[in-house]
């Protein structure tokens, strides 16, 4: 008979205990995974984002809109290759619990300046011909049930109809984002239409535009431009502070706090409860298993024996739950990403994410199955056969 067997038929001695110990492994894993797995889809959106381009907006506050005059201005700038706009909408979409993203934007510069922004080109030709028009993550279209050709009517919140009427909106492509830095629970629309309403003195609202992204021309950097344009604007009308578009994504991380220390806090203490507790079912079973140990020394099995079936058994436990928890994490992918869709759109559980799980989880085995492990090895099969009597 091998050890490995044995450590099986020892691991499943005491059925509830184990299943309770297993079960324990799989939440503390999938506990892990997830907490890790915010914090690098948080910092995904940051990696992700592109060298080339910049964000300009108003040094005074994130919240005060720039006119839109700049769009015009920047564009002509040395080393400006292309520049859009986006203008934050803040409608409500049939309650406040429904909150994402709304963006007016300039279409056809969205198109040639975001590649990440993925759809068919007949749906790319529609939203630019549709005054009225808005594309739609996929993300977002999935959670509401959303299709091409439906109508999407928001509340205005910043900018309100004078007779109350809501803005309504055709829906006239679902886009996927092929990086984590555009996320998949935003609505874009004409920033032309808003303007055009305003215009007429239909509704209320600032004018302008929330910020600028531009593109930088290839042969300059963006140190360089950025420069070109706060110099330019830094006696007004409105000063700018241009930032890369990494840069702005991490403002918004850096506006949660210190949330990646938060929940590295949370996932510490999840993994010291787990050691503590596989610690607790492996000296449970040594305790019942003394005179066993004695019966293997002295049928002749070296010390080594009881240290090698420990932690076999240890390892074997753990990592059966380690494995349901890994699948928990990777299987629910899919429901995080609608549950936490406005919060954090791109939620992902990486590669490394997974493996640095397992891994931390077989160390625990170990450790924790060492302990009483070394203790086994040091008894004597006499003092073992006597303790176990």
């Amino acid at each position: 008979m091998s050890l490995g067997f044995l450590a099986w038929r020892h691991a499943w001695s005491h059925p509830v205990r184990s299943l309770l110990t297993v079960g324990a492994v799989s939440v503390a894993v999938f506990l892990v995974c997830f907490l890790r797995s915010i914090v690098t889809s948080l910092d995904a959106a940051v990696t992700a984002s592109a060298s080339n381009r910049i964000v300009v907006g108003s040094a005074v506050s994130l919240f005060q809109s720039l006119p839109i005059a700049y769009r015009t201005t920047v564009g002509e700038m040395e080393g400006v290759e292309d520049v859009c706009s986006y203008t934050w909408f803040g409608g409500r979409y049939q309650s406040e619990s429904n909150f994402f993203a709304q963006f007016g934007t300039d279409p056809e510069h969205m198109m040639r300046m975001w590649p990440e922004v993925v759809m068919p080109a007949e749906q790319k030709r529609d939203f630019v011909d549709d005054r009225q028009g808005c594309i739609v993550g996929r993300t977002l279209a999935d959670q509401f049930g959303w299709k091409i050709g439906d109508t999407v009517p928001l509340i205005g919140t910043i900018y309100r109809r004078h007779d109350g009427a809501e803005w309504t909106f055709n829906i006239r492509g679902i886009y996927r984002s092929t990086k984590a830095n555009v996320d998949e629970v935003t609505l874009f629309f004409h920033w032309d239409y808003l303007n055009e309403v305003l215009e007429r003195g239909d509704a209320d609202g600032p004018r302008g535009t929330s910020v600028l992204m531009v593109k930088i021309a290839p042969g300059y950097t963006p140190e360089d431009v950025s420069l070109r344009i706060d110099d330019h604007y830094a006696a007004g009308p409105q000063r700018t502070r241009t930032q890369p578009e990494a840069a702005f994504q991490a403002s918004f991380i850096s506006m949660l706090g210190n949330l990646p220390v938060f929940l590295g806090s949370i996932g510490a203490a999840v993994l010291v409860a787990l050691f503590f507790g596989v610690v607790n079912t492996m000296t449970m079973a040594a305790r019942e298993r003394t005179r066993s140990m004695g019966i293997l020394g002295a049928l002749g099995f070296g010390r080594e024996a009881p240290l090698r079936l420990y932690l076999l058994e240890a390892a074997l436990l753990v990592g059966l739950g380690a494995a349901i928890g890994l699948l928990l994490a990777w299987g629910s992918q899919d429901t995080f990403r609608r549950l936490l869709g406005t919060q954090i759109p791109m939620y992902h559980v990486t590669t490394d994410t997974m493996v640095a799980s397992g891994v931390v989880a077989l160390v625990i085995a170990f450790l924790a199955g060492g302990i009483p492990a070394f203790q086994a090895a040091r008894l004597r099969a006499a003092e073992a056969l006597r303790r176990g009597a």
